[in-house]
């Protein structure tokens, strides 16, 4: 798996994320659900991104993600 990742909004909230896969292959984006982290996508990334390009992020306030100010 790749790196953890992050990107500041315009708000000044860190938002973590993650990309699996080969870089050419089609965009699939997997968002946790409430209460849970990208990490809850980890047994299916592995097949995912045998075919896809898989960005895996985390809502704001949970996993990597700070919250919002």
């Amino acid at each position: 798996m790749n790196e953890l990742n992050f990107v500041t909004t315009g708000d000044g909230t860190r938002i973590a994320y993650r990309f699996d896969g080969d870089a050419s292959k089609p965009m699939l984006v997997l968002s946790n659900s409430i209460g849970t982290t990208l990490h809850m996508w980890d047994r299916q990334v592995g097949e995912l991104s045998r075919h896809f390009r898989v960005l895996r992020y985390d809502f704001r306030g949970h996993g990597g993600s700070s919250v919002p100010v």
